[in-house]
């Protein structure tokens, strides 16, 4: 604990705030870890299954799996089979308003993260600055006093803010790249889940009204047989 405290003393008045900014991208980390798994899921098999349903017209149950699962990609899903009557454009905006709920709260406190792998550095940096100068000043001290205590406070001044201030940077860098890849895939898996449910549901829908047109001709061609109809396509 004392070594510690002797870091953090030695680095100078610098290593404040840096320890703010870490401590602060400790707590942003925890955070985002638990929100991602919380509002981030993205259920393993579930497009799939929910897709082979719907081919079977099991369109209720395919609904019913969505709402167990949690996640952008469950939600989307469901909000496209609740509103399958709708046209697509209209289906599509409905669902980007869900998905979009789920991405502000995955990318929250992103940007404190961001600002601190900025920040972290040109703090080193200041903490390295302010040190050299009181180094040097120890320099030109020095030689009334005869002493080096003060030339090596300096330089370890110097050094402890800028190895803080890359330390808090790497960290920071690492833990934003991790949830920014995995916003992306989120959206991206989303994004495709549900354009393809929306093609096989326009699919299905197709074949519905193809065998609906094409039962509907064979029974006027029945009626006008059993009436003694000639077809109109038959006629000479």
């Amino acid at each position: 604990m004392e070594s510690l405290w002797h870091f953090i003393h030695g680095g100078g008045f610098v290593m404040y705030p840096l320890l703010a900014l870490s401590l602060a991208a400790i707590v942003v980390i925890v955070e985002r870890l638990i929100a991602f798994r919380q509002f981030g899921a993205i259920p393993r098999g579930l497009l799939s299954s929910v897709i082979d349903l719907c081919r079977k017209n099991r369109l209720d149950e395919a609904l019913h799996k969505c709402r167990g699962e949690s996640g952008p990609l469950a939600a989307c899903l469901a909000t496209v089979l609740e509103h399958r009557s709708q046209p697509t454009r209209e289906v599509e905006r409905l669902v980007e308003e869900v998905g979009q709920g789920f991405f502000m709260r995955l990318e929250r406190l992103l940007p404190v993260l961001d600002t601190t792998t900025t920040c972290a550095p040109l703090l080193g940096l200041l903490g390295t600055i302010v040190g050299m100068i009181g180094a040097f000043n120890a320099i030109a001290a020095q030689q009334h006093h005869g002493s080096n205590d003060s030339v090596l406070a300096g330089v370890g001044e110097a050094l402890y803010a800028t190895a803080t201030g890359l330390i808090v940077a790497v960290i920071c860098f690492a833990a934003y790249n991790y949830f920014a890849a995995r916003l992306r895939t989120i959206t991206s898996e989303t994004e495709q889940g549900v354009t393809r449910l929306i093609n096989v549901l326009t699919e299905l829908h197709h074949q519905e009204r193809h065998h609906q047109d094409a039962g509907g001709e064979a029974e006027s061609l029945l009626k006008e047989a059993q009436t003694g109809g000639i077809p109109k396509a038959t006629r000479a």
